[in-house]
């Protein structure tokens, strides 16, 4: 969380704060950066198959800058710019695969895409509009 100080009073305020709660003075929020680092969501899993677990999920998160965390025993840096995938089965991550940002667009270019065209080619034939599924 970022702090912001008051320019009348100067006491230190959280940024999420748009007015000094010591003096009521409006404070320079315009100034901070409130662009979120993360953004994170679970997608609920659907079962196709008996070897499928119950209660499955997975979990997006966009990582946009770079975050440093320290602690006593030292610290961790999440480089930004990437996205992360992880497969949950109830409170447990099971996988986990992270991917630049440029890999991350193209994949949701591929599903976009992809959907539009297999919807279009379910109203003709019902088969693909094109043989090439991507399999080796």
């Amino acid at each position: 969380m970022t702090e912001v100080y008051c320019p009348d009073c100067r006491f230190k305020q959280p940024s999420e704060h748009s007015f000094c709660f010591r003096c009521g003075r409006s404070l320079p929020t315009h100034l901070v950066d409130r662009t979120p680092s993360k953004l994170a969501r679970f997608f609920a899993g659907v079962k196709v198959d008996d070897g499928d677990p119950e209660n499955a999920y997975l979990r997006v998160s966009c990582y946009r800058k770079e975050q440093t965390f320290n602690s006593p025993e030292g610290s961790v840096v999440i480089p930004g710019r990437h996205v992360r995938f992880s497969i949950w089965v109830a409170d447990q991550a099971r996988c986990v695969l992270s991917v630049p940002e440029t890999e991350a667009r193209d994949l949701a270019h591929f599903i976009e895409d992809g959907m539009k065209t297999l919807g279009e080619g379910a109203g003709s034939s019902g088969a693909p509009a094109s043989s090439n599924t991507g399999e080796f």
